[in-house]
């Protein structure tokens, strides 16, 4: 009796009221007509199959219960697609490739095989929620930046083709801030001092910091105003595009504009000094705040208006003076200000703002910000769910709706990693529980173009129905379709086991020992046995003599392989500190042996174009209009020193032939080479002025030093050598398996328990398993 009085009880305890009126695909999807987005698709499936193989229909009516679905059927040696909208259309040809051809289309390499005559197929698939998001407010500035028109129009195809409908826009935000400064009377030099270079705009729009890389040229807004194009595709397809809207945040220079208002100051963010952080903040109260809103709104809308609006006014910024009464006026401000200008828009939000600094959010002030808004009418992003999710804390976000998001990537840094088991598991069993707001899944990397067998998994949850039985045969298939051949089965099953087997809360930003500012302070982990990995690796080398040519084994080839030799330098780094205080020549032989082993990372690394710092700068001055100089300072230091002053330094580290050329390993080099010269000499080694010899010397120079590409040699030569070379090593320690697991009861916001910031600080570092310092950006 008394567990069903308790059951009875957490049933009211998490009852909610979800109103989605205003989120009904049927109705979002559809504003163009069955015939455009009948051609839209047509348009997208004839790139990879003869028209005359394949038709097209598009019937609206055919939505279930609010949802896409789509019918495959072959007759005479043809494929008929049916479909509720233009982008369930592509995503079924797409359903068709992955299932019946055993092909791949991914973000760095495709596979197309399709077989003559047509595999047969006889199929109704009803997408398991009502929306498939995709994206991450930073993803623009890690991977977007230097992207032209052609570049995003081949993504867009890859979002239909995996039944994405529902995204971020690439609309020319500055372009329409530039137009309303100047009507509003900034001048050309405040203007300047306001926009950040193209590598940093998102944190700009966000209000964490203004000018550093900047400015941005006329060139750069024409630029991506063409690119503004492909919202009227997604109109086209029936994809629906989530449009920016004001987030009160503004430039200085409103101060002078506006001297009868009020405005808060926005609290110092990442070191950035106020030089470069921050802007201000309209009260919230001001009519002024709408009157913004309403003028921007006005202008990025050109292309249509799609009734879903992004904002994020408290990204790991704090307001002064900060309060739950602040939070809530915002939230009641921006969303009056998006159904003022559009009676039918509901608000996407990130949770981030609440995960980034729990004592900041107490459970009552996040209750506050999200029932500002009537129910249905906000949308938010449970941003981190495979890792640190909160709709449980937060009673499923208080009657809002939310969607499942894998963040999986931050700052578009290089390193094998995920947790399948999570995304195979967690996102069926929150989608089927009673009360449960959930409506959708999503994709927000901050940078892509990394383990995408995670993301082609976690696409895959949006039409199933119940986990994978089977994973082992799941990774194998996947590496079929990959890869035109099965003999990588085996070495699948070991990287299953090892990298793509985390589950706790550590968190995994990227920097590894090669790619962090030399130290004798890094404590080097891991969550898998690296027998596991070497033997996956191992078995990828044999696998290259056994017919398996295609671009995405060679990619995964040199992935497998900067992983092993990664896992080798994290060695060999524990090795250096055993022998650190030891004479000189143990000390000498672990350095020799580490720096050897990060010129083969090189070597590997430049065996494949994916793996290049050429390919990022190129882009860059494509994009530069004549500003090279500009650009490349931008794209160089996003990558290494984040800011002017190392600020937020190898947040977003390459792991790219050229920098380990020109950048990690002559900065190990220099420090190590300081360090054993003072053993040699008898004298203290002084870490701290070490890099500082290290900064100016190598990391401040790399900003402009000449940088050629590396000479590339074949991946299949390479590969088994460095396998035989570093497969085997004796004498190394296995790195320690420091996994913070989950606990469920200790799932709370800090704030909601008696104790000063001060006392929180462990406590958080426990729970949270992060400090409040490290930021992620």
């Amino acid at each position: 009796m008394k567990l069903l009085s308790l059951l009875f009880c957490l049933i009211i305890h998490y009852s909610v009221a979800l109103n989605l009126d205003y989120l009904d695909p049927s109705v979002l999807q559809t504003k163009t007509s069955a015939d455009t987005q009948q051609r839209a698709a047509i348009s997208i499936i004839s790139n990879y199959i003869d028209p005359n193989r394949f038709t097209v229909t598009i019937e609206p009516l055919l939505f279930r219960n609010h949802k896409d679905v789509f019918f495959l059927r072959t007759s005479d040696n043809q494929l008929h697609i049916k479909a509720t909208t233009g982008v369930a259309a592509v995503w079924a040809f797409g359903y068709y490739l992955k299932k019946y051809c055993k092909s791949q289309i991914a973000w760095q390499v495709r596979r197309i095989a399709i077989p003559d005559p047509l595999p047969d197929v006889d199929e109704t698939v009803e997408a398991s929620d009502r929306l498939r998001y995709y994206q991450n407010v930073c993803t623009a500035s890690y991977s977007f930046v230097w992207w032209n028109y052609d570049n995003w129009k081949a993504h867009l195809e890859w979002m239909a083709l995996n039944g994405i409908n529902l995204a971020l826009t690439p609309v020319a935000q500055e372009a329409v801030w530039d137009r309303i400064y100047r009507k509003l009377g900034m001048t050309d030099e405040e203007i300047n001092d306001h926009f950040t270079g193209p590598a940093f705009l998102s944190w700009m729009r966000m209000g964490n910091l203004h000018g550093w890389g900047g400015p941005l040229p006329r060139s750069w807004h024409d630029r991506q105003q063409l690119i503004q194009e492909i919202v009227f595709s997604m109109f086209e397809l029936g994809m629906i595009p989530v449009l920016p809207a004001f987030n009160g945040h503004v430039p200085k220079a409103f101060l002078r504009l506006y001297p009868n208002v009020s405005f808060y100051e926005v609290e110092r963010w990442n070191k950035f000094g106020p030089d470069y952080c921050c802007g201000s903040f309209i009260n919230p109260r001001e009519p002024l705040f709408i009157e913004i809103g309403e003028m921007f709104l006005r202008e990025i809308t050109e292309q249509g208006v799609s009734n879903i609006y992004t904002a994020d006014p408290f990204n790991e910024i704090q307001v002064q003076p900060w309060s739950t009464n602040l939070v809530r006026d915002t939230a009641n401000a921006i969303y009056s200000t998006i159904t003022k200008f559009d009676n039918k828009a509901v608000w996407l939000v990130q949770n981030w703002m609440f995960v980034h600094n729990p004592i900041q959010w107490p459970l009552q002030r996040v209750k506050s910000f999200l029932t500002a808004v009537p129910k249905g009418r906000m949308l938010v992003l449970d941003l981190q769910s495979e890792q640190w999710p909160q709709f449980d804390l937060y009673q499923m976000y208080y009657g809002q709706p939310f969607i499942w998001c894998m963040l999986h990537n931050f700052g578009g840094t290089l390193g094998m990693f995920g947790n399948v088991n999570t995304i195979n598991e967690d996102v069926y069993e929150v989608r089927n529980r009673v009360n449960s707001t959930m409506i959708g899944i999503g994709l927000t990397p901050e940078g892509i173009n990394q383990n995408y067998v995670v993301y082609d998994l976690m696409l895959e949850t949006a039409w199933r129905k119940k986990p994978i039985e089977n994973l082992e045969d799941w990774v194998a298939e996947y590496a079929e379709r990959r890869y035109g051949c099965n003999a990588t089965s085996g070495a699948w099953v070991y990287l299953l086991r090892s990298v793509y087997n985390f589950n706790g809360l550590n968190p995994i930003r990227g920097k590894y020992v090669i790619t962090r500012r030399p130290s004798f302070r890094i404590n080097p982990w891991a969550w898998y046995k690296s027998s596991d990995l070497f033997t996956a690796f191992k078995k990828f080398v044999y696998a290259a003599s056994s017919g398996c040519d295609s671009p995405g084994f060679f990619h995964d080839l040199v992935d497998v392989t900067r992983q092993a030799l990664q896992y080798r330098a994290d060695q060999l780094y524990l090795d250096i500190l055993d022998n650190r205080f030891n004479n000189f020549g143990p000390f000498n032989a672990s350095i020799v042996r580490f720096i050897d082993l990060m010129n083969d990372l090189e070597i590997i690394l430049a065996t494949n174009k994916d793996f290049s710092l050429s390919t990022w700068l190129e882009a860059a001055r494509d994009a530069s209009n004549g500003y090279s100089f500009w650009t490349e300072l931008n794209a160089r230091n996003q990558i290494t020193l984040w800011g002017p002053n190392g600020e937020i330094s190898d947040y977003a580290c390459k792991q790219w032939a050229e920098m380990f050329h020109y950048y990690y390993t002559p900065r190990w080099s220099m420090f190590l080479s300081l360090a054993l010269d003072a053993t040699v000499r008898n004298e203290v080694f002084i870490e701290s002025q070490a890099q500082k010899i290290v900064r100016s010397s190598v990391e401040e120079r790399f900003l402009s030093i000449n940088i050629d590409p590396m000479e590339s040699n074949d991946t299949k030569l390479i590969a088994p050598i460095l396998y035989e070379k570093w497969g085997l090593v004796s004498g190394l320690k296995e790195l320690p398996m420091s996994i913070i697991r989950p606990n469920p009861l200790k799932r709370t916001t800090l704030a909601d328990l008696e104790f000063t910031e001060r006392e929180s600080r462990p406590i958080v570092e426990q729970l949270f398993s992060t400090t409040l310092t490290d930021s992620i950006v």
